[in-house]
Formats: structure tokens, C-alpha cells, sequence
């Protein structure tokens, strides 16, 4: 801290501040322990190169954090296996969160797709992703930070003062929770 802090005049303009810089994506390492950084990068160039090809900016951001959520786990050694197995069952879990399986959606994926990509057997994908949704205890549909917000408001239930349980979506919509209220 500064002890002598130096304050402009009055006659001195502050300085126009400068646009907020993007955030950055691979460099995000500060809480992934030193032992994991080598994995977590090299998984997380995969999963930012499939992105690129497959899915767009905010699904790569949402397998992103999945991966440094796993990488922080002690449960779970990410430095095991390989790292196409890791990333691919990744995009699994994400996809099937956001129900990137259904060709009705603007960006959908087939199984296919994620294992000819990562060129991994789908049974060892399948495996692994269930695997990291049980060590992780992730919720379907509404997981903060990996769900799309408007599939956790719909699947998002909350019960009202009467016992009344409706989505998170329709209490949005009467007015009886903030509209930036998120799943707890």
C-alpha cells in the first residue's frame, strides 16, 4: 500500500480510462495447482481448438471453466490419461448439458463428431463423463457458469411462499424474484 498516495490537483484532468481489456482464457491458471498447469494447458489448447471448429465463444468458455473446476478437484488427477480422453469427455458433459445432441439447436453436436475429432472411443468418453458429472456433483441443466441461462431458467424450479413450485423462468416473469436471480 502506498503511504503517500499522490492526489491531483484540482486543476489537473484525470486521465480518461482505458476500455476493459478481454478476458484472458488459457492464462486464467491462478488457482490450478502447480503440479496440474502442464495438463491443464495442453487440454485446454484441445478444447479452445475444437471450439474454434464446433461450438461458439460462450460453450468453449463453458468448457473451459469445467476443465479448471475438474484440475482444481483433489479427488480427481488430471494428469492421468490422455488428453484428448480428458477434453472430449469435457465437450461430452457440456453438450449434454446444453443439449448440444438435439439438431433442433443453433449449435448441436453429434457423438460422432467428438469422438472423431479427439479420436477416442465413444464408450471411453461416455465413461469418463459420467465419471467427472458424479466427482464434480454437477446439477443437469443448471449448473452456474456451464448451462446456458436460459436453459437454467427453465429448468430451474423455485417454490414460492404458498408451495406453489414453478420454473425460474415463469417467477422471472411474475415479478416475484429478480430478473438476474440465479439458481442457488
Amino acid at each position: 500500500m502506498n503511504e503517500n498516495p499522490i492526489e491531483p490537483s484540482r486543476n489537473d484532468s484525470l486521465p480518461e480510462r482505458l476500455p476493459a481489456a478481454e478476458p484472458r482464457r488459457l492464462a486464467s491458471q491462478d488457482r490450478i495447482p502447480t503440479d496440474k498447469r502442464e495438463r491443464y494447458s495442453e487440454v485446454a489448447v484441445l478444447l479452445e481448438q475444437f471450439g474454434q471448429t464446433h461450438l461458439d465463444s460462450e460453450l468453449t468458455g463453458f468448457t473451459l471453466e469445467l476443465w479448471r473446476r475438474l484440475c482444481r478437484r483433489q479427488t480427481m488427477d488430471c494428469r492421468r490419461g490422455r488428453p484428448k480422453i480428458w477434453a472430449a469427455s469435457i465437450v461430452h458433459v457440456i453438450a449434454r448439458m446444453n443439449f448440444l445432441f438435439d439438431r433442433s439447436q443453433p449449435v448441436h453436436l453429434t457423438f460422432d463428431a467428438i469422438s472423431g475429432w479427439f479420436q477416442a472411443n465413444k464408450t471411453t468418453i461416455g465413461s469418463k463423463a459420467a465419471e467427472i458429472e458424479r466427482a464434480l456433483r454437477l446439477r443437469q441443466y443448471s449448473e452456474p457458469g456451464l448451462c446456458r441461462s436460459e436453459l437454467m431458467d427453465t429448468f430451474t424450479t423455485v417454490q414460492l411462499a404458498t408451495g406453489l413450485v414453478v420454473s425460474l423462468q415463469m417467477a422471472k416473469q411474475m415479478g416475484l424474484v429478480p430478473p438476474d436471480a440465479m439458481p442457488g
